[in-house]
């Protein structure tokens, strides 16, 4: 079995660079990402890196902070984390719950499941 953790692991540590290209580099090509409280995925690594260039245009710091990491038999990979954010001169800190599918050591669909008014 792939060891999806241990690029989990590789994936936070891009995000908590700021590390766009790094990021990106963890996504098969036809890759969803949804915030689920955000509306529908973004689909395929074009569509994935606009939005991320979105979000990382107003933050100027993060810290994801994983609590807990479970890889079930099936690859699928869930995280527990608390995700800190400074955009625009605020910190936010956010409770998240991500959940990740893999095909050949990459990551094809990623959801992050949180309250929005974490962000009010």
């Amino acid at each position: 079995m792939a060891d999806n953790s241990g690029t989990i692991d590789g994936f936070m540590k891009a995000w908590n660079s700021l590390d766009l290209d790094a990021v990106m580099d963890h996504f098969t090509e036809d890759a969803a990402y949804a915030n689920v409280p955000m509306g529908p995925p973004n689909v395929g690594k074009v569509a994935i890196r606009g939005f991320i260039e979105g979000f990382l245009g107003d933050t100027t710091e993060i810290d994801f902070i994983v609590h807990r990491q479970v890889e079930g038999p099936d690859g699928v990979v869930m995280n527990e984390r608390t995700d800190v954010l400074v955009m625009d001169g605020k910190r936010v800190e956010l409770p998240v719950m991500g959940v990740f599918e893999f095909r050949d050591g990459k990551i094809s669909a990623w959801r992050d499941y949180f309250d929005m008014a974490g962000f009010a």
